[in-house]
């Protein structure tokens, strides 16, 4: 089965949350970190109105889960505001409506497979300090004979 690819940017409209799902088949038996949170994908169109340059014609709110290693780290630097490209697989999701029982309410979701920060709100970039190459304890002739 084919998948497909949706890519867009967007801001994102929650600060994210961090969930750590419990360890299954599926995850070779480890605890994984589980990244949620909703952008919004705006369909901006130029105007020739100057006080109004870009007008939105119909955006929707996309709901982001990231199963990605790196999670844990994007919840600390993802915020709430934040300009972002998402890069993923795109369905229609369906639940119970919480405001209106035995209703069912539908909107878009999407499996993350890259997050990208976009500069266009960001101040300023700290990076961390490099750390040292960890030794292999491959002996020489282990090392060349993989090469």
């Amino acid at each position: 089965m084919a998948k497909g690819m949706f890519i867009f940017d967007g801001n994102i409209g929650m600060t994210p949350e961090l969930r750590w799902q419990p360890a299954n088949e599926r995850s070779n038996g480890e605890v994984r970190p589980l990244l949620k949170f909703n952008v919004k994908y705006d369909r901006l169109i130029k105007t020739q109105n100057p006080e109004h340059s870009y007008e939105d014609k119909g955006g929707f709110w996309v709901d982001i889960s990231y199963w990605g290693r790196d999670a844990e780290a994007l919840s600390k630097l993802l915020q709430k505001g934040m300009r972002v490209r998402i890069e993923g697989e795109l369905r229609l999701d369906t639940w119970e409506d919480k405001n209106n029982p035995g209703q069912m309410a539908s909107g878009m979701a999407l499996t993350a497979s890259t997050i990208s920060i976009m500069a266009q709100r960001l101040d300023t970039v700290l990076l961390k300090a490099r750390q040292p190459h960890q030794s292999n304890n491959y002996s020489a002739s282990q090392s060349e004979s993989e090469c």
